[in-house]
């Protein structure tokens, strides 16, 4: 099957529609769902279409059900629907699905649906394309114009993590051509950094988190001054050897907790830098994921829109979000986490919390080799978030599949990539279901992961 088939027909059911119309489109509130919702506003408005916009957290069963009382004519789909297939079908509209998550039903037109899912046409969701990079493609079959918003492709599959290790796939395809258009440029390597005080910069990082210093501002304070740093100085003001013997702090402090290679390569690279916005795009997926975790999505998605105008106030909810965050890492790292015989897992206080700092802790906690999962028990249903290692997956691991495996045996809802997966699950503890996924996390050979360690 050939997507740019199937592109071309979404679009043109999109153009078939009078300009009156309204689009609606619903997207997942990660900084993936709301880069892709921008691509979509943009590319519909430049049409001539009003639009209205819904960024959905998990669960999303809710929010269906509010979508099929509503009157729509057609409906987009970015970074979700894949799995909710049967429910958009009953919604009776048209409707165009956008979707790299591993699609339920394998086909890629559905009654009045097209679903245009990457893996359903050979390209790997988990890695070489996101939902902001197939509402970039559907976006540039519309009008070969709007080239500009591979910004936002790019910052999506960033905040997906696609870029480490190297682009790949479609993603590099994107990233190339916006390259070679001069829509983005590549700085001299450096830590993720943006505009406020060194200190600042390393004592709220979250991703990377460095151990002992992240969310630990009096240690950071004291690491300058033996490097007799000024606090206040912006990282950009610093020197050549001033960036050196921070560089060399900072990977010092990543290597006491064994981070894989890939992740360290993160630490210190390139950056992508683009015009259009005032920062380089590792910060800003940063910003408009926090924010939007924080619980302002919207806030997030108009300054995708305008970020001149939002940027003090995605930056200060961004903030705030962080802090949060930091101080819940902190007590993880000083307690440590649960572990079993195949998995690793501590218990949030809230969901998006949790799906939050499972990514980092993933990342660079010690978690010996083995996936990280978040447990959220509330009203009666417990909301699984779970991340993996790309090494893991490469040895077979897939945790959407052990979602939707896990939502068999106990009812609700799961799934996800192979490497980020989640569920909501009803009638179990947190510790049947720590129970039952340690058993079944390698094929349902407990002893499995030892050979794969």
């Amino acid at each position: 099957m050939n997507i740019e088939n199937y592109l071309r027909q979404a679009a043109e059911k999109l153009d078939s529609f009078p300009r009156d119309t309204i689009v609606r489109i619903v997207s997942h509130y990660d900084t993936d769902g709301i880069c892709s919702a921008a691509i979509l506003m943009k590319s519909v408005e430049r049409k001539g279409f009003d639009f209205h916009v819904s960024l959905l957290s998990h669960p999303f069963e809710e929010e269906f059900e509010k979508l099929k009382k509503e009157d729509n004519d057609i409906i987009i789909f970015s970074d979700l629907g894949s799995g909710q297939i049967e429910q958009i079908r009953e919604m009776g509209a048209d409707s165009i699905i956008l979707d790299h998550h591993q699609p339920e039903n394998k086909n890629p037109v559905v009654d009045s649906i097209i679903q245009i899912n990457s893996n359903l046409f050979g390209i790997d969701g988990n890695f070489e394309i996101s939902g902001a990079g197939l509402s970039y493609l559907f976006a540039k079959t519309l009008d070969e114009n709007n080239t500009d918003l591979a910004v936002f492709s790019l910052m999506g599959a960033i905040g997906d993590k696609q870029n480490i290790g190297g682009w790949k796939g479609k993603n590099r395809e994107i990233f190339e051509e916006a390259r070679k258009k001069e829509i983005i440029t590549v700085s001299k390597p450096s830590i993720k950094a943006g505009n406020d005080s060194i200190v600042d910069e390393i004592a709220y990082s979250v991703d990377p988190f460095y151990p002992g210093l992240s969310g630990r501002r009096e240690e950071v304070e004291r690491l300058l001054k033996e490097l007799s740093i000024p606090g206040d100085t912006r990282y950009g003001d610093l020197n050549k050897e001033e960036r050196k013997d921070i560089h060399s702090f900072l990977v010092l402090a990543l290597l006491k907790n064994n981070i894989e290679p890939e992740i360290m390569n993160e630490v210190i690279k390139e950056r992508i830098i683009t015009d259009h916005f005032p920062s380089n795009l590792d910060v800003l997926s940063d910003i408009i994921d926090s924010c939007s975790k924080g619980g302002n999505p919207g806030l997030s998605l108009a300054f995708c829109m305008n970020p001149q105008k939002y940027l003090e106030a995605v930056k200060e909810n961004s903030k705030r979000f962080r802090e949060k965050i930091l101080g819940e890492l902190v007590k993880l790292e000083e307690k440590g986490l649960e572990e079993k015989k195949n998995l690793v897992y501590f218990v949030s206080g809230k969901a998006s919390d949790g799906s939050y700092m499972s990514s980092v802790v993933s990342n660079y906690f010690n978690c010996k080799g083995k996936a990280v999962f978040s447990f959220t028990p509330k009203n009666g249903k417990v909301h699984v978030s779970c991340r993996a290692t790309r090494k893991l997956v490469e040895k077979g691991l897939d945790l959407g599949s052990v979602m939707r495996e896990t939502a068999k045996k106990f009812g609700g809802a799961g799934g996800g990539h192979k490497i980020a997966a989640g569920g909501t699950f009803e009638n179990a503890s947190v510790e049947e279901l720590v129970d039952f996924i340690d058993g079944i996390l390698w094929g349902g050979n407990a002893n499995q992961m030892q050979t794969h360690a």
